[in-house]
């Protein structure tokens, strides 16, 4: 089971079993542009690149 991280989308703290932040909604799931692999947001600083194909990835937004 996942821990608790920040939202990315707006800072509050979330849990990793939740798909979507209860406070504003935001995705809890990121999802690569080349391979449409997916995977957590959990990271404080999110990653650079899909770690299924290594496409580069826009960093996740914080606050909206």
């Amino acid at each position: 089971m996942v821990g608790s991280f920040k939202c990315p989308g707006c800072g509050e703290t979330t849990w990793g079993a939740l798909k979507h932040c209860t406070k504003c909604g935001e995705p809890l799931t990121r999802r690569c542009p080349e391979c449409g692999g997916t995977w957590r947001y959990i990271y404080k600083d999110d990653y650079k690149f899909c770690p299924s194909c290594g496409a580069r990835v826009e960093p996740a937004r914080v606050g909206r």
